[in-house]
């Protein structure tokens, strides 16, 4: 999963970046979460290195995104970080805190697909979260981000992957402690969700587009308090 932060204090500005990155996410089949601030003072003060990409407008109330910005590397000096500017010429500073790269306003999908593609090669996937699985022809190595969802099978875990299905002789639990902390969250005993993934919740259903996996009255509360911290996630107002 790769997690974003837009810091934006005009909404339709903010609006427009997350709907080209959920764009891109949708035609690159990238897994992506996105979470705006509209206060960048709520956004230094609640930061913990949460993110690999960070866009902040440089004109803002309060603090302007220089400021922003040097007090956002003395927290997190690996970030990337990406300016978007209604001027050039603000850009230029952007060397001063390693900006990687900037983007200008009003921001147009062709120009922002084309500079986010550079700017996924240089994001560091997060160490010790890989998945190494048995394939017919060896082992699979896999990010979290690339598991839809995970079922139990006649003592076995079966892995519905990006690439295909896996089937491992292990136990669920042994699974969710692997993925602990990556956005999954089970829906019943014999079902391990991929957050990300899930489109609908309908009865007693939970849908990542047209799988259908079924949920148990047991897990329904603490799986869509799980989903709905997930989904807050990615919108902070």
């Amino acid at each position: 999963m790769i997690r974003i932060a837009i810091i934006e204090d005009d909404k339709d500005q903010a609006a427009t970046l997350e709907s080209h990155i959920k764009r891109y996410a949708e035609e690159h089949k990238e897994a992506i979460s996105v979470t705006v601030f509209y206060n960048v003072i709520t956004f230094l003060e609640k930061y913990k290195s949460d993110y690999e990409i960070v866009y902040m407008d440089i004109m803002m109330p309060m603090m302007n995104g220089m400021d922003a910005a040097r007090l956002l590397r003395k927290k997190d000096e690996k970030v990337l970080l990406v300016f978007v500017t209604s001027m050039r010429q603000y850009a230029v500073q952007g060397y001063e805190v390693t900006a990687s790269d900037f983007i200008v306003k009003p921001v147009k999908y062709p120009e922002f697909s084309l500079k986010f593609t550079r700017l996924l090669d240089k994001v560091t996937p997060a160490a010790g979260t890989d998945i190494i699985l048995k394939s017919e022809s060896g082992f699979v190595r896999l990010t979290p981000a690339q598991i839809l969802y995970v079922e139990v099978s006649a003592h076995h875990c079966v892995y519905h992957t990006k690439l295909g299905e896996y089937r491992q002789y292990q136990s669920m639990k042994s699974v969710e402690s692997a993925l602990n902390g990556q956005g999954f969250a089970r829906c019943s005993n014999f079902t391990l969700i991929n957050l990300a993934y899930v489109t609908k919740v309908d009865g007693m259903s939970v849908y990542l587009d047209e799988i259908e996996c079924a949920m148990s009255h047991p897990r329904k509360k603490a799986f869509l308090e799980a989903l709905s911290a997930y989904t807050e996630t990615l919108h902070y107002d």
